[in-house]
Parts: C-alpha cells; structure tokens; sequence
C-alpha cells in the first residue's frame, strides 16, 4: 500500500512517497522490504535515489520503532542518506499495521547537484541536516527538558545552532513541521510555536503522534529551509 504527494519548494519539486507494510514476517524484513520498494518506486518515478532528503518511520509501539529504525540507519546509507526523524503512532497505521515509511526526493534545478550530509559529533542515528541544490534539510529535533513550554525553546536554540552551521537562518524557512505527543494540547504546542518562532515566515503543519524513542520527548520539529 502507498501513496504519493508532489509538492514545491523555492522553485523545486519535492516528491513524497508514503508507503505501509504488510505486517509480514518480522518487523525488521518488513521495513527492508518497504525500504526496497521505495526505491524502486523512485526509480520507477525517473527520480534519483541519491537526491532522497527526507525519511519519516511510523511503527505501531515503541520498539518496533527502534527496530525499524535501525534497519533504515543500515540501508539508507552513504548518497542514499537524507535527514530523517522516527515516531510511534498506531493509530495512524491499519490495524494490523506495523510500519509506514516515508521517503521524499528532492528534483534540483541544478542536474549536477550533490548532497551534503552533515552529522552531529558525536554522530548519532540522524544526521544534523542534508543540503541539496541550495536548500537544508534539517532532521526532527527534540528535547528532554521537563515540560512542552521548556522543550520548545530549548528545540529553537539547536535549530538555531544547526541552521547557522549550514548557513541559513529560520526567517529562511519553506516547510515547518511539528509533531507533538497526543498527551500533550496542540493549542498549547501551537501557542507556543507563536511565541518562540515568530520570525518563522511558513505556518507550522502540526500532528499528533504517539510518542518518540524517549518518553520524556513532548514534540519533534523539523525545518527545511533556503540557503540564500
């Protein structure tokens, strides 16, 4: 099963893939598979795997998050690597559904364009951001600090750090996406978005998700923005 979107960005196509497995074998053969017919999807699309900037996880549980997670940290290596965050969230899964992928490529004006991938030191699973063609991509950030109203300023300043790095800025943003814990009230999450991101020229896609790879995390946010 998979859906896909095609969207712009700064004069640039973005091409989304959304697809679900079918709760065959175990949960990592599953996401191989979805993996692998993602790609071929793009190839099918007359896309370059290469230009991949953006992948999202969906699972049912907490664990089959990790777990999907770590077979998408395996496959989707080298030019194949975009920015990336994960969640667990089964409610937005059929109901014998485990994983759903995400993939989005990015069609540069520039033919000849080629990623960059930026990772955090020390490296971890995600990597800091991607460019590609003038634009960044910055993968979900998210917090640990007790509280939404403490975890949305502290989200600000690593975003501020990562865009700087890059060589943007957040009054550059094209696409702001947030996903906050159910437990949480997205009108407080949004409030508090007006506050903290008020130079933030695109309105904030909010969605609820079930939860991330800690329990302590309340909301992820991702940016993608300009370079120029």
């Amino acid at each position: 099963m998979f859906s896909t979107e095609w969207t712009r960005i700064d004069g640039r196509d973005l091409f989304t893939l959304s697809l679900i497995g079918a709760a065959d074998g175990s949960v990592e053969e599953e996401t191989a598979q979805l993996i692998d017919q993602g790609l071929e999807i793009i190839r099918e699309e007359g896309l370059d795997r290469r230009h991949i900037v953006r992948s999202r996880l969906f699972t049912d549980s907490r664990t089959n998050r990790q777990l999907a997670s770590d077979v998408r940290r395996a496959t989707l290596v080298g030019p194949l690597r975009g920015s990336s965050s994960s969640f667990f969230d089964a409610r937005r899964l059929p109901e014998d559904g485990r994983v759903r992928l995400d993939l989005t490529v990015l069609v540069p004006r520039d033919p000849r364009a080629v990623k960059s991938v930026v990772d955090y030191d020390p490296v971890i699973a995600p990597p800091r951001y991607v460019t590609l063609d003038g634009l960044v991509f910055l993968s979900g950030i998210t917090d640990t600090t007790e509280g939404l109203s403490a975890q949305v300023p502290a989200i600000r300043q690593a975003i501020d750090l990562s865009l700087n790095m890059a060589g943007s800025h957040v009054s550059r943003a094209k696409i702001m996406s947030v996903f906050v814990d159910r437990e949480q009230d997205p009108r407080e999450a949004l409030a508090l978005l007006d506050r903290h991101f008020a130079d933030c020229p695109v309105t904030p896609v909010l969605t609820q998700v079930g939860g991330y790879s800690a329990p302590e995390k309340r909301i992820e946010i991702e940016i993608s923005a300009s370079l120029g």
